[in-house]
């Protein structure tokens, strides 16, 4: 008998403890563009990205890139929370690369950021 009162007394705290607190302030689960995105050149083919986090459900953001004339490619994925990346694969002195960001969460696609390009020119610096 003592053993089914453990039983019950830990599936009790557990139920408790995994109830959810409907208390507490509701997160807006919106995947808000992000914003202010800026590139800046940091070696020869390496460039840093730098965003404004603008939604609090996210799950991490797909940084898109287009070398000149091409289509944008997911590129780069970053976690939750991220405001920066480097771009420093698969990148061609003397072209022309542009970038947006957006927020993801799951299946799920924010807008577009605003779109940033940079010229890798030579010499270099």
């Amino acid at each position: 008998m003592k053993f089914i009162n453990i039983i019950l007394a830990v599936t009790f705290f557990f139920v408790v403890g995994c109830s959810e607190d409907s208390t507490g302030p509701e997160v807006d689960k919106t995947l808000n563009a992000p914003s202010e995105l800026k590139v800046t050149r940091i070696g020869k083919t390496a460039v840093r990205l730098l965003w404004k986090d603008n939604t609090a459900a996210e799950e991490g953001f797909v940084v898109e890139r287009k070398q000149a004339q091409q289509d944008y490619t997911p590129y780069l994925f970053t976690t939750k929370n991220s405001t920066t990346a480097v771009d420093s694969v698969g990148l061609i002195a003397d072209s022309t690369y542009s970038y947006r960001v957006q927020a993801i969460r799951y299946l799920e696609r924010g807008e577009y950021s605003n779109v940033v390009s940079i010229k890798l020119a030579l010499p270099f610096p």
